[in-house]
């Protein structure tokens, strides 16, 4: 595609020649080592480098063409903008015709719940025919096609490749996990949602935001005019409340226990999701095999949007009555012991999971977990007396470290714990300890491994080494006997 089509909508400094205009790209790329004879390179400022660093590396790659947010002295053409993630986000999209435009596209944000909340509306959607695409933690799946991506919301190269891919396949909607991360760099830019809506806001990444209203303003950002058409938001969070009071784009709430248009009346969550709900003033009965209040929320989340999205209310019913489970969370694993495998790693995740957890057990709950290096340590010694609180007997252990010294961190936890209970016990190799949990347990007893639910590897000191807390439990169970 010419250089002269790419820059479209890009707010460009300098004055460029109609030679370097009609130069030709085939490839963007934001990795120097990415580089080769027709790319175009963005110079990304981050935090860790600085991409202006690496000019003479794609000179000598064959690079055609550099876009930055300065003068650069280089042999190839340099485009000088103010905002470098700004304009990656508009040429990706037009380096893929503005594929985003012809999808319906609902994004999901809030610190817990996007994953299921998405699994959720894409099962109803397509058993009413539609054609979907998710992209988000467990990957992109375009139709039954799986993309693998490590971001939960990808960089705006990648993102907008899914969308042509997904046009290309005649999806009609795309439901997305939209993180604090994408829309404080950017990478949203100029993408346009249906329906956006916020599940909760509750503590996490203050190692990167560094305060909870740095985070509260990333997040808001998606709750403007810029990007939503209509926006879904929950009436029984304090970020919500704020919200729905200041919207200025048409919306509607949900939630059990303040106002809102969509409700629910008489749920049992123990077992399993049963009750009532009102969305809109149409009244029905939806049961499911999600259990938990947090996902009763996640229900009244997915059921709102649906509405909006003309879906009809039996097949909302009726999809949700068999709907299977979303790879590591809450997932029930064993028989005659139970075990339950769930990615919550904030504080409020872990005391949402042990709560929904406790109603499932007449013995002992017991719960192993750990915290990730390198992320906000303020969580830890609090998610240790969350622990010391709502669990039985807790086994700290490790959760991908990666270069922090993982004793460091359990330590931290540790701290927390002791203040409320001295019940626990410390391993540091998370297979051990998840051995070590499950072979101590009764057959009364129930044990929650919480914090990388379908994640398949440890990461350490930069290296992912292959592991699954799900290997890991069917292996022990097959060891002591236990379907």
């Amino acid at each position: 595609m010419l250089l002269k089509e790419l820059l479209q909508n890009v707010e460009v400094l300098n004055k460029l020649s109609n030679d370097i205009l009609d130069i030709d790209i085939d490839h963007l790329t934001l990795n120097s080592n990415d580089c080769t004879k027709g790319s175009l390179f963005f110079a990304i400022r981050g935090d860790n480098a600085d991409g202006a660093n690496y000019i003479s590396d794609v000179e000598v790659r064959g690079a055609s063409c550099i876009v930055s947010d300065r003068e650069c002295k280089s042999a190839i053409p340099c485009i000088v903008t103010p905002n470098v993630r700004v304009a990656m986000a508009i040429i990706s999209a037009n380096f893929h015709y503005n594929a985003h435009r012809d999808l319906k596209i609902i994004g999901i944000t809030g610190t817990n719940g996007k994953t299921t909340t998405v699994k959720m509306i894409a099962e109803v959607l397509k058993s009413a025919g539609k054609r979907v695409a998710t992209i988000g933690t467990l990957g992109a799946y375009i139709g039954e096609q799986k993309i693998n991506q490590t971001l939960t919301t990808p960089d705006p190269i990648e993102l907008h490749r899914l969308f042509e891919i997904a046009r290309l396949g005649g999806v009609e909607y795309v439901i997305m996990e939209v993180s604090a991360h994408a829309l404080y760099y950017d990478k949203l830019y100029g993408v346009k949602f249906e329906v956006v809506a916020l599940t909760n806001f509750t503590q996490d990444h203050l190692d990167f935001f560094g305060t909870m209203q740095a985070y509260r303003d990333a997040k808001e950002r998606l709750f403007s005019k810029e990007f939503s058409h209509f926006q879904v938001i929950n009436s029984d969070d304090d970020f919500g409340i704020k919200l729905l009071g200041e919207s200025q784009v048409p919306h509607a709430s949900y939630g059990i226990k303040n106002p809102a248009d969509v409700f629910a009346i008489d749920y049992e969550t123990r077992c399993g999701i049963s009750c009532i709900i009102n969305c809109f003033d149409d009244i029905f009965e939806l049961s499911t095999p999600f259990s938990g209040e947090f996902n009763l929320y996640n229900v009244l989340t997915a059921v709102t949007v649906l509405r909006l999205l003309s879906v009809k209310t039996d097949i909302i019913i009726s999809s949700f009555l068999r709907m299977e489970e979303v790879p590591g969370r809450f997932n029930i694993l064993g028989k005659q012991k139970k075990v339950i495998i769930d990615y919550a790693h904030t504080p409020d995740g872990l005391k949402n999971l042990l709560e929904s957890a406790r109603a499932l057990t007449d013995g002992r709950l017991i719960v192993v977990f750990g915290c990730g290096g390198n992320r906000d340590s303020k969580k830890r010694s609090i998610m240790g007396r969350i622990a010391a609180s709502l669990a039985d007997f807790t086994v700290i252990t490790s959760d991908n470290p990666r270069y922090e010294e993982p004793q460091n961190i359990i330590y931290e936890i540790e701290r927390g714990h002791k203040e409320v209970s001295s019940n626990y016990i410390t391993i540091m190799e998370r297979s051990h300890a998840i051995n070590y949990a499950v072979t101590t347990a009764s057959t009364r007893d129930l044990v929650v491994i919480a914090g990388k639910g379908a994640e398949d590897y440890m990461e350490e000191r930069g290296i992912r080494r292959p592991y699954s807390d799900r290997s890991e439990v069917i292996e022990v169970l097959r060891s002591l006997n236990y379907e």
